[in-house]
């Protein structure tokens, strides 16, 4: 990999530079190990997910949690909530997330001992690293922002346009912050 490319890869990228053989480590381990046990299985036997390294101030990794919902306008409300009371139910969201191979995170925590993580391969246990345990620390991209206003920030992936701006852009740190400034006073105009 050249690392000039580093800044510009989607969660594709990662995958299909682990799946050719010449990868050793990335971000979004469940999907690649997915792709790779079908297109690749030699470098999914390989493959394990373990917890983020731990800094001075803690362990932590980074959550997308998803939520089901319900529009005001739908024709039958009350089919619709039993539908997501059934979906949300321990049974019913360890199918989900067995359907998925463990890269599917349940949004509560409480959900995160699932056999699924335990027991899928190759090799047995690949992805039980995946769910936060332990001392790992969830955050939430744009968090403790409003959501809209962290919705926005992700969107338009203020984080990363400021590293490739300061390491690829060669920008001054000054210049990049301020264009961040900039892009979030911009969101709460919004």
């Amino acid at each position: 990999m050249h690392p000039n490319r580093a800044f510009a890869w989607d969660d594709a990228g990662n995958n299909r530079w682990l799946i050719s053989g010449k990868g050793s480590g990335i971000m979004n381990p469940p999907s690649a190990w997915a792709v790779a046990k079908r297109d690749n299985p030699k470098v999914a036997e390989q493959c394990w997910t373990h917890p983020v390294p731990k800094g001075p101030n803690g362990r932590f990794v980074g959550q997308l949690p998803q939520f089901y919902g319900l529009w005001k306008f739908s024709k039958n409300k009350q089919a619709a909530k039993d539908l997501l009371l059934f979906i949300s139910e321990k049974e019913s969201v360890a199918q989900l997330v067995a359907a998925s191979n463990g890269y599917d995170l349940p949004s509560f925590k409480t959900m995160y001992d699932l056999d699924t993580w335990k027991i899928v391969e190759p090799p047995v246990g690949t992805v039980y690293g995946y769910p936060p345990r332990g001392d790992e620390q969830t955050s939430m991209f744009g968090a403790p922002a409003r959501s809209e206003v962290g919705a926005q920030m992700y969107n338009q992936a203020i984080d990363t346009v400021m590293i490739s701006k300061f390491t690829q852009g060669k920008e001054k740190l000054d210049d990049v912050i301020k264009w961040a400034e900039k892009e979030l006073e911009g969101t709460l105009r919004a």
